[in-house]
C-alpha cells in the first residue's frame, strides 16, 4: 500500500514552469548558467543548507542530486518498516573493500541516493552524543565546535513533541523540554507503542546499576534512556530531510533542484589570490554529455563521507601522491582528503527468550501482522508505529568491564602510527596522535560512552562508539562513475577488539540478570561454548558489521594536522568551496549521527551566510 499525496510538490525556479517531483528537471535546458551557490547532494546536510540559504531571496541556489524523489513508499514512511529501504533504488548499494581484519569480508554500506539521502533509509533514531564527545572536537583546535557551540543548532533543527501521557505512565519516560527545539524542521517524537520486551531490557540494565539520566539530549547521554525518533507524532510517519527541509522550501523562486545527475568534477581558475572553484561539471550517466553550471559565490559539497572526498580527489584536491596514480594534476595539496575515515561497527549477541510477543510475529503470524497494519492506518499506533530502538544504553568502559586499566594500558603502549595506512602523510600522523591521546584518556572517562547497546527482542547489538582504527577513501579510477575504494579499517587496531570482547561478556551478564533470566535465555550467537578471548575475537572478526555512520574524511582542522576544512567549512588551499556533511566530523560521537549532521549543517548555513 502506498500513500498518495493530495498535492504535487512543485518547484518554481527562477522563471521556470512548475515541475512535479517525479519530473524534476530531467533536461538541462532549464538550468541557468550561473547560481550564487551550487550544492552537491540533496541529503540531510545539502537540503538543510539549501533551505537556509534560500531564505535570503536575493540568493540563487541550485542543488544537484544523483538520485530521485521517493514515491511515498510504505518502506520509506512507516516506522515499523524503517531500514527495509536498504538495497532499494534509493540506496547507492556500495560495499567497503575487502578487509583482512574481517576475514577479507566486504561489508555493505548503505547510503541514500535520493532527495533526502540516508534520512530515508535509517532507523529513525534522533539522539545526540554526550557533551564530552563534541568538546573533543574543540579540544583538537577547532574553535566554535564544542557542545555549547553546537547545542543551539541541535535545537534549531528540531520540532520536539513530548511523549504522550499514556507512554509516560506505562514506561516512565523522562525528558527535559528545555533542551529540545520546538520550532525546527525535523519532527522529533517518541513512538506511541513500544515492543513489550523492552521493559525487561530496561529492568536488566537497572539490575546492573546503570544510571538513567533525565534526558540524553541534554549532553548527558550516558547510561540508559529513551530517545526520540524523527517521526511525525500526528501521522506516525518518517520525518526525513526531504519532508523537513525540501518540501517547505520547494516553492521558493530562488531555489532549484535537479535530480538524476552526478557531479563529476569541480571547475577552477587561477586568480591573483590563488585557486578558486568556479562551478561544477555533471552528467546523468557515464557516457552522457557533461553539463556545466557556475557558482558566483561558492560550491558546497554535501555528498557524504564517501562521495565528497571522491569528488575532491577527482578535481585535483588531495594528496598529490594518490592523485598522480590516476594522472590527476594537483590543484591543491590537501593530504587529509579521504583520510581519517571512521564508521561505527557492531557485533550481535543473540539469545532466545520465552517472550510472549516479539517483532518476529509480524513476519510469522499473518493475522497479527494484518491487525497491526490496520491499527496503524486507523489509529497511527501499534507495532508499525514503532521504528524500535526506543531505549538505548551508552556506557563508559567502567560500566561494562573490570578491564578498563588493561585496555587503557594497551592503548598507551601503542606507537600511534603502527595501525595507520603505511602511506599515511606526516600531517595525518600528527593529527591522529592528538586523537589517539584523547581516545586513550576517554577509555577511563566517566563522561564518554565507549559502547552502545541496542535491544531487539533478545538480540544485543553492541556498537563500538569511539574506534581507534582509521581508514581511507581513495579513487579506484579517474572515472567519476566508478565507486571509490572505501575502507574504514574495521578492527585494525586491537583496542577496538578488546572493547568488543568485554562487551560480549557484559551482554551475557545482562541476559543472566533476574529480569531476563526469568524468560529462560539460551545463547544462540556466538554460542555459550565460545568463551575464551581468542575465540571471542575470532567471532567478532567474522561477525562485525556497519552501523552506517561513515564520517571523518574531510575533517575540520588545521591542514598541518590533516584537516581538510577550516572551522567555517572552507576547504584549505582553494576559495569558493566548502564541505558541510558528516565527512567534516574529526571524531565520531557516541550516538546515531543523524541529528548531529543536521546540527552541523545548520551551523554551516550560518557560517556561509555570515561570510
Amino acid at each position: 500500500m502506498h500513500f498518495v499525496r493530495t498535492t504535487a510538490i512543485t518547484i518554481l525556479a527562477l522563471g521556470l514552469s512548475f515541475i512535479s517531483p517525479s519530473q524534476a528537471l530531467t533536461s538541462e535546458s532549464g538550468l541557468l548558467p550561473t547560481y550564487d551557490y551550487v550544492i552537491v547532494g540533496a541529503g540531510v546536510s545539502g537540503l538543510t543548507v539549501a533551505n537556509r540559504l534560500s531564505e535570503n531571496e536575493s540568493l540563487s541556489i541550485l542543488v544537484i542530486e544523483a538520485g530521485e524523489f521517493d514515491q511515498d513508499e510504505d518502506y520509506i514512511l512507516i516506522p515499523g518498516l524503517a531500514g527495509t529501504g536498504i538495497g532499494s533504488k534509493y540506496d547507492w548499494n556500495l560495499t567497503y573493500v575487502g578487509n583482512p581484519d574481517l576475514g577479507n569480508r566486504s561489508v555493505s554500506i548503505p547510503l541514500g541516493k535520493a532527495v533526502g539521502g540516508s534520512s530515508l533509509l535509517n532507523r529513525m533514531t534522533f539522539d545526540r552524543g554526550s557533551r564530552a564527545d563534541y568538546d573533543r572536537w574543540k579540544t583538537l583546535g577547532n574553535s566554535g565546535w564544542g557542545w555549547t557551540d553546537l547545542f543551539p543548532f541541535f535545537k534549531k533543527s528540531e520540532n520536539f513533541t513530548p511523549p504522550t501521557s499514556d507512554i509516560i505512565d506505562e514506561w516512565n519516560v523522562t525528558y527535559d523540554q528545555s533542551v529540545h527545539g520546538t520550532t525546527g524542521n525535523v519532527q522529533s517524537s517518541y513512538a506511541p507503542w513500544i515492543w513489550p520486551s523492552t521493559k525487561h531490557f530496561i529492568s536488566a540494565v537497572t539490575d546492573l546499576e546503570v544510571r538513567i539520566p533525565l534526558d540524553g539530549a541534554s549532553g548527558d547521554a550516558l547510561g540508559g534512556f529513551f530517545v526520540s525518533h524523527n517521526q511525525d507524532p500526528v501521522t506516525a510517519t518518517r520525518s526525513d530531510a526531504r519532508r523537513a527541509y525540501w518540501d517547505p522550501a520547494s516553492g521558493r523562486p530562488n531555489l532549484q533542484l535537479v535530480t538524476g545527475r552526478k557531479v563529476t568534477k569541480l571547475l577552477n581558475r587561477q586568480t591573483a589570490r590563488g585557486v578558486q572553484i568556479t562551478g561544477v561539471e555533471f552528467a546523468p550517466s557515464p557516457y552522457a554529455q557533461r553539463s556545466i553550471v557556475h557558482a558566483r559565490k561558492e560550491v558546497i559539497l554535501a555528498a557524504g563521507a564517501i562521495h565528497s572526498p571522491q569528488l575532491l580527489q577527482l578535481s585535483g584536491i588531495g594528496d598529490p601522491a594518490l592523485l598522480a596514480r590516476h594522472n590527476i594534476s594537483t590543484v591543491s595539496n590537501v593530504p587529509g582528503v579521504g583520510r581519517n575515515f571512521q564508521d561505527h561497527l557492531y557485533v550481535p549477541v543473540v539469545f532466545s527468550f520465552d517472550f510472549p510477543l516479539t517483532a518476529t510475529n509480524l513476519t510469522t503470524n499473518s493475522t497479527f501482522a494484518a491487525e497491526s497494519l490496520a491499527l496503524y492506518h486507523t489509529d497511527q499506533t501499534g507495532p508499525y508505529a514503532d521504528a524500535t530502538g526506543d531505549f538505548l544504553a551508552f556506557l563508559p568502559t567502567a560500566n561494562f568491564t573490570s578491564q578498563t586499566s588493561a585496555i587503557q594500558q594497551l592503548a598507551q603502549s601503542q606507537h600511534t602510527t603502527l595501525y595507520l595506512d603505511p602511506d599515511t602523510p606526516a600531517t595525518l600522523a600528527r593529527g591522529y596522535a592528538s586523537q589517539h591521546e584523547l581516545l586513550t584518556t576517554g577509555l577511563a572517562a566517566e563522561n564518554e560512552a565507549q559502547l552502545e547497546i541496542i535491544w531487539s527482542d533478545g538480540t544485543f547489538i553492541l556498537g563500538l562508539q569511539h574506534p581507534f582504527s582509521r581508514g581511507s577513501v581513495r579513487l579506484a579510477s579517474s572515472d567519476p562513475f566508478t565507486p571509490p575504494l572505501a575502507d574504514p579499517a574495521y578492527l585494525r587496531n586491537p583496542v577496538d577488539v578488546a572493547i568488543l570482547v568485554e562487551a560480549i561478556k557484559y551482554a551475557r551478564s545482562l541476559a543472566q540478570t533476574p529480569s531476563l533470566a526469568a524468560f529462560n535465555p539460551v545463547e544462540l550467537v556466538p554460542g555459550g561454548n565460545v568463551t575464551s578471548d581468542s575465540d571471542l575475537e575470532a567471532y567478532i572478526r567474522g561477525a562485525a558489521d556497519s552501523l552506517f555512520h561513515p564520517s571523518g574524511t574531510c575533517s575540520v582542522g588545521r591542514v598541518e594536522l590533516g584537516g581538510v576544512v577550516d572551522t567555517d567549512f572552507r576547504v584549505h588551499g582553494v576559495s569558493g568551496l566548502r564541505v558541510v556533511d558528516a565527512s567534516v566530523f574529526p571524531l565520531l560521537p557516541a550516538t546515531h549521527i543523524q541529528s548531529s549532521v543536521y546540527a552541523v549543517a545548520e551551523k554551516a548555513a550560518v557560517a556561509i551566510l555570515s561570510s
